[in-house]
């Protein structure tokens, strides 16, 4: 391979193979990404893939299942550290960074993003987990979070694991439960997000919050 090629327009197979490749030749490489995309279906699932199927693959093991864990999480604490401190009045920038932390979840994880007085990023938590359909939602504990990164305003955000990112009407009656314990101690939420595979809606661009 050129070394002159930017990354940019290697194939996914190419791209995928320069990451697993560590001690092995180019062609071994290239034939385990080949098998990784045929068994997956594509890179996000291949980074999605439970640990198991992964290692199942002859020539993978813990190892680089390792190795493509850890360069996703150095992606989402680029995303994070990229915002420290900035204002999120930009909701595409917002749904890029939301959907890079919740996208890969195989169950429910609803989140929040603590934001002070001027909207700036003060942190993002992942708070509650649940079963492939739905996570129970405490709106004291997000109260509780709130108050401890003395947060002035909140982005609330789920994942669908079917990928679809449509709200649905329980989605609707939880973001008005936390609105509702939020304005108790002036509060506001100013958006929640819902992350598919590949799309993102916004409560704020529907006129749902």
């Amino acid at each position: 391979m050129s070394r002159t090629l930017g990354v940019e327009n290697l194939s996914d197979k190419k791209l995928l193979a320069q990451v697993i490749r560590h001690r092995l030749s180019e062609s071994l490489a290239e034939d385990l990404a080949a098998e990784l995309l045929a068994k997956f279906g594509s890179i996000y699932a291949v980074f999605n893939a439970p640990k198991e199927a992964f290692c199942e693959i002859h020539g993978l093991g813990p190892s680089r299942y390792f190795m493509l864990q850890s360069m996703l999480e150095l992606h989402k604490r680029t995303l994070q550290q990229a915002i420290q401190r900035q204002t999120l009045d930009c909701s595409e920038t917002t749904a890029k960074f939301l959907a890079t932390h919740l996208q890969h979840h195989q169950s429910e994880c609803f989140a929040v993003i603590l934001l002070n007085a001027q909207n700036e990023f003060l942190a993002f938590k992942e708070l509650f987990r649940g079963t492939i359909s739905s996570a129970p939602v405490f709106p004291r504990e997000i109260v509780r979070h709130v108050m401890i990164y003395n947060a002035a305003n909140v982005i609330l955000a789920h994942n669908h694991p079917s990928g679809h990112a449509e709200p649905s009407e329980c989605d609707k009656m939880i973001t008005q439960r936390v609105k509702d314990a939020l304005a108790l101690i002036d509060v506001r939420v100013l958006d929640h997000f819902v992350i598919g595979v590949g799309q993102t809606v916004s409560f704020a661009q529907r006129g749902l919050i």
